[in-house]
């Protein structure tokens, strides 16, 4: 099922998962028993718990509204802002962000929800004690204060595992290193989700059908915690790779001659391995031409005598359209180049032009997949 998309001024587009009203129902669930405690008007109490539940999705629509701006302040592009079953997140792209800019974007969400806590807490008073707007407006408060602090811990996915991150990069200049030392935090987190409603359905003896329901509600968080700090790992080992590639060691000597090359000029079947044929065609992306590689087998089947009549691209696989990048690219420069213009193959070219080598997309991705 597609999330519909709403605008909102000037914010990015909002994606607004189905998710979104379970989350508000559970809420609600959640806040109901405490509640309905002194209370004896039942429709009051439901529509209180479900205008909370309705509140914390606006709560969370602000959160992400502040991570918005922050980035785009700090020149990031903003694609859109997506509420989810989970809370939300706002999905942008920064090509290049100072550890200043990423700290106060990640804070930014967290700031908000102070903001709305102390707004409500205000709102507390002027509504006069003992009223139902008196009610909502604590339990608003306390609920974004939870929200703010909750997002504070200093582990990943939470903002706050975020801003430590950028300030561990910044300190230790070891971005990885930074990634695995909040990643693992937040898994420790998360196992620290799920311990707290354990210890309390143990030392209270038991566990009524709130405590359960609250104990599946963290187990659920800490799930998502733990899958994103995993992610985070996961794109950590990803990106240590991305820092040892280089245009220059991946490229292989190969020797570079025209598809129509005679067999009986590429020396013996052993050599023809270490040929590539090109057919230059301007037309084609990159406006090199395309490659192909001998079939070893096929051409040592052509009989001695008939090598000088046969062309090698006779016993030649395709190897596709030819790419070309510059011997100096490394890291995520050379993968980003490579993205910017997708081939299976390039050439590696020195700076007066000269080919160094050949590098085939295929071994790129077996160092980044480690096979």
């Amino acid at each position: 099922m597609r999330s519909p998309t709403l605008r909102l001024g000037a914010l990015p587009p909002i994606k607004v998962s189905p998710g979104t009203l379970i989350t508000v129902l559970l809420l609600a669930v959640l806040m109901y028993p405490a509640l309905s405690r002194g209370s004896a008007d039942t429709g009051l109490v439901v529509l209180l718990a479900i205008g909370i539940g309705l509140f914390m999705i606006v709560s969370v629509l602000a959160h992400e509204a502040a991570h918005a701006v922050t980035a785009r302040a700090f020149g990031a592009t903003v694609d859109h802002i997506a509420l989810t079953l989970w809370g939300g997140h706002t999905q942008y792209r920064a090509r290049q962000m100072s550890s200043l800019g990423s700290v106060l974007v990640s804070l930014s969400g967290p700031a908000a929800n102070g903001v709305l806590a102390a707004l409500m807490a205000a709102a507390t008073q002027v509504a006069g004690e003992g009223t139902s707007l008196s009610v909502f407006f604590s339990v608003s408060a306390w609920l974004n204060l939870v929200l703010a602090l909750f997002n504070l811990l200093p582990g990943l996915p939470m903002d706050g595992g975020r801003a430590l991150e950028s300030l561990l990069a910044a300190v230790l200049k070891k971005p990885v290193l930074a990634t695995q030392i909040t990643a693992w935090l937040g898994r420790a987190i998360a196992v620290a989700v799920v311990a707290y409603p354990l210890v309390q359905i143990m030392r209270t003896g038991g566990a009524g059908s709130l405590s359960l329901l609250t104990l599946v509600w963290a187990m659920l968080i800490a799930g998502m915690l733990w899958q994103g700090a995993t992610r985070a790992l996961q794109e950590a080992t990803l990106q240590s790779r991305i820092h040892t590639l280089a245009a220059a060691s991946l490229a292989v000597p190969l020797r570079i001659v025209p598809a129509h090359t005679p067999l009986s000029a590429l020396g013996t079947p052993d050599q023809f391995g270490q040929v590539l044929l090109l057919d230059r065609d301007a037309s084609l992306p990159g406006g090199i031409g395309r490659g192909y590689r001998i079939d070893s087998e096929a051409a040592a089947a052509v009989p001695p005598e008939h090598r000088a009549s046969t062309p090698a691209s006779a016993v030649a696989g395709s190897v596709g359209p030819l790419g070309s990048l510059p011997l100096a690219l490394q890291g995520d420069a050379l993968i980003e180049a490579m993205l910017a213009h997708p081939a299976p193959a390039y050439l590696v070219l020195a700076e007066d032009g000269a080919v160094h080598g050949v590098l085939l997309s295929a071994e790129v991705n077996a160092v980044l997949r480690q096979r």
